[in-house]
């Protein structure tokens, strides 16, 4: 039976009496009043999965086993390094014996640092010995070298009469990596998927939940992943390698603050090499120091902007030092991390998006497959599967900065 109360006034914690169960008590909450909830739910991390957005509108092809193979090429070497220094007027002077095979006789080098040219007689490319056949050819006299100078090729200058010379040839670089299986899984008992919940259902919400979690995980993968390849003992598992395993040229240690002269100077280098389709994507401590040129009087090194760049909005645009403007991105969630050497908040790449590639095995790029619990199973489970590499080609043209704190 229900209870009678008299009175005037009725507050909001006399809408219910006692449970009629006996010792039992019911909140307000679960009982006749409906819960103000907000349906939608709020997000700590919102999708930020700009890379592989980028790489994917920019580039991407199947690969067709789960070895992946590019070509690289370059021109014939004409910078050289001396290994020992050499008196002036000297009659051999000593470079490595990779820099050797690209140098031949009635070659004309310039020591970059003393001036002088010299015109080569002959080359041992075992020891890397060049023995000089004119020293001080051209205006400027003899001068002693030192170990590490730099000498340019300025042309070779043959005799008249004289016969076919060797050829020069730059060896082509294979390039590879491998694929990568990724599987993210949503599992819920049948009851659960019928029960009626705020923001959704299940497993519906949990798949769109997962859906970002899967491209985070690919995501970090390009940028973070370790190459490698394991056959013996167990079933085959590949693992694909990301940028990080592939820069090894224009990767420097900021050791702490990022000034605009230090960044100048590695842009300069690494935007030498490859394509002007330069990306930047820092984490958030590179991004304020970024900020800060911008507060310091350098307004035209940093422009703020909300522009579209391969299918993503970037944050901004940095001073590319040969004239053009290089796009930046700032990675939010690299903040979760420690930044200095310790973590990757630290980090900035430079990335030529025109020598990088997202490779998916074939038939295996990203589905979401459903379906996938035991016959028999009281529950549904679903997953997103890929298999896929990166093709990160030319890693000169690429550059990571870090240590930045």
């Amino acid at each position: 039976m229900p209870d009678f109360v008299v009175g005037n006034f009725t507050s909001t914690e006399e809408i219910l009496g006692p449970s009629s169960q006996p010792g039992a008590t019911i909140s307000v909450a679960e009982g006749e009043k409906v819960i103000d909830m907000d349906p939608v739910i709020k997000k700590l991390d919102p999708d930020s999965t700009q890379f592989t957005t980028m790489s994917t509108r920019a580039s991407a092809r199947i690969t067709t086993r789960e070895k992946a193979n590019w070509l690289e090429e370059q021109y014939v070497n004409n910078v050289f390094t001396t290994t020992a220094g050499y008196t002036a007027g000297a009659a051999t002077v000593t470079v490595s014996a990779a820099d050797a095979a690209s140098i031949l006789p009635n070659d004309i080098i310039r020591n970059m640092r003393t001036g002088e040219a010299l015109l080569i007689g002959s080359v041992n490319t075992g020891t890397g010995a060049l023995t000089i056949a004119q020293t001080s050819v051209g205006s400027v006299a003899n001068a002693a070298g030192n170990s590490g100078d730099k000498l340019l090729f300025i042309g070779s200058a043959f005799p008249q009469g004289a016969s076919l010379p060797n050829m020069k040839y730059s060896q082509r670089v294979l390039g590879y990596n491998f694929t990568q299986i990724f599987r993210t899984v949503w599992n819920f008992s049948l009851t659960a998927t019928s029960i009626e919940l705020y923001g959704g259902n299940e497993p519906a919400k949990e798949g769109a939940r997962k859906a970002v979690e899967h491209k985070r995980e690919l995501e970090e993968n390009g940028f973070f992943g370790a190459r490698d390849f394991y056959a013996t003992a167990q079933d085959p598992q590949g693992a694909a390698g990301g940028l990080i395993e592939f820069i090894v040229t224009n990767k420097q240690n900021v050791n702490g603050e990022l000034t605009s002269d230090f960044l100048d100077q590695f842009l300069a280098t690494v935007l030498a090499k490859g394509t002007s389709d330069k990306v930047m994507f820092t984490g958030t401590i590179g991004a304020y120091y970024i900020s800060r040129f911008n507060r310091s009087g350098q307004g035209a090194f940093w422009r703020p902007g909300r522009d579209n760049v391969h299918g993503v909005q970037v944050d901004g645009f940095i001073s590319g030092v040969f004239g053009y403007e290089i796009p930046v991105v700032v990675k939010k969630e690299w903040a979760n991390t420690p930044s200095g050497a310790a973590g990757y908040n630290g980090n900035l790449f430079v990335v030529d998006m025109n020598n990088i590639e997202k490779r998916p095995l074939r038939d295996r790029a990203t589905k979401m497959l459903t379906n996938r619990q035991n016959p028999g199973d009281d529950r549904y489970a679903a997953e997103y599967l890929t298999e896929q590499t990166w093709e990160i080609a030319v890693e000169k043209s690429h550059g990571l900065l870090y240590g930045i704190a």
